[in-house]
Parts: C-alpha cells; sequence; structure tokens
C-alpha cells in the first residue's frame, strides 16, 4: 500500500504567507516520513476553498527540498494551458526532482472556466486535444500540430522529460466515458 496526500491548500481564514509555509513544511515531512506521493490541485477563483493556482510552482520548491517522495501534478487544468506550455512546465519539474513527477490533468468545472473565458461545452474536446498532444511533444525531435484548439508550427520543445519515455499521466475521473477514455489512451484515473 502507498500513502499519499493530496492539497487543496485550503483554510478558514487565509493567511497567503503562513498557509504556504506550512504546507513546505508538511510536505518535508511527509518526505521524512516515506510517505509515497503528494499532489497539488489547480483552482482558480475558490477563496477560502483553494489557494492552488499554480502547482508547478510550489512542486519546483519542493524538488529540491524533498529527496524521495513523488510530486503530483493533481490536476493541470487542460483547457486553461497551451499544450507546449505544459509539456515544458512538467518535464522541468521532472528535471528538478530527479523524475520523480506525475501529471494529472483534467477540466474543473463551469465557474472557473467561465471564470478563465472558457466554454463550458468546448472543455472535453480541448482536453482530449492537449492530452493526445503531450506526449507526442515529449517524445518528438520536432513537433508540430494543426487541431482545432491549438496550432503548433514544426518546433523543437525542450526540455524533454526526465523520465523515459515520460512522467506518468492520469485524468481526474467523474463520468464512465472518462474511464473509457482514459483506457483507449493508456493513462492511470484519478476518481
Amino acid at each position: 500500500m502507498k500513502f499519499g496526500l493530496a492539497y487543496e491548500m485550503q483554510r478558514p481564514v487565509v493567511d497567503e504567507h503562513a498557509l504556504i509555509e506550512e504546507t513546505i513544511e508538511q510536505c518535508v515531512f511527509a518526505d521524512e516520513m516515506g510517505w509515497d506521493y503528494v499532489w497539488f490541485v489547480e483552482h482558480h477563483f475558490l477563496t477560502g476553498f483553494s489557494m492552488s493556482p499554480c502547482p508547478e510552482v510550489i512542486l519546483g520548491a519542493l524538488s529540491k527540498l524533498t529527496k524521495r517522495i513523488r510530486l503530483g501534478f493533481g490536476v493541470v487544468v487542460l483547457p486553461y494551458h497551451h499544450p507546449v506550455r505544459v509539456a515544458e512546465r512538467v518535464a522541468m519539474v521532472d528535471h528538478l526532482s530527479n523524475g520523480r513527477v506525475d501529471l494529472g490533468t483534467g477540466r474543473s468545472a463551469a465557474f472557473e472556466q467561465i471564470g478563465m473565458g472558457i466554454d463550458p461545452r468546448e472543455t472535453r474536446a480541448m482536453w482530449e486535444e492537449s492530452i493526445t498532444m503531450i506526449p507526442k511533444i515529449w517524445e518528438s525531435e520536432k513537433f508540430e500540430w494543426e487541431g482545432r484548439f491549438w496550432n503548433v508550427p514544426p518546433r523543437t520543445v525542450l526540455p524533454k522529460p526526465y523520465q523515459d519515455p515520460h512522467p506518468p499521466i492520469w485524468v481526474a475521473a467523474h463520468q464512465p466515458a472518462t474511464y473509457q477514455l482514459a483506457a483507449q489512451k493508456g493513462i492511470g484515473v484519478m476518481a
């Protein structure tokens, strides 16, 4: 059995600096105690509920403060980000951590999607296009893409991940169709 922590970075009364410092201390302690995973969500506009808008930043810090615990993006909301940027950020943290990264992905909820200017009706298709692109970005010497949401002329995208061929990929799932899609794509499910 493996043990992990999942952080929303919640607090009834938010002292932002204390919350960040205490979260880092807890994660370092979990690493020292032999816990296996620490995952950070990506949420926006959820004051009092979550102060974790950029998991790559805290995971980057933890990559240098921990030794063995795996660091999970739990999840990157793919419709909010260009897939090239996701591939670059995750690969960079994978290098900083010497190959201890897992990439969890998802779509979020309408409240957050609308706040980001994203049409909630488009997020499944956006997620699917992005999740198809990211492994190809990591595995291709030169990457190019023409899609419905994203277009990339031939480019070299660096860094490539430290893990070979790339970090494990996951999807947050609430609907049966997502489980089927995960199976088709060969990625893990976070439920």
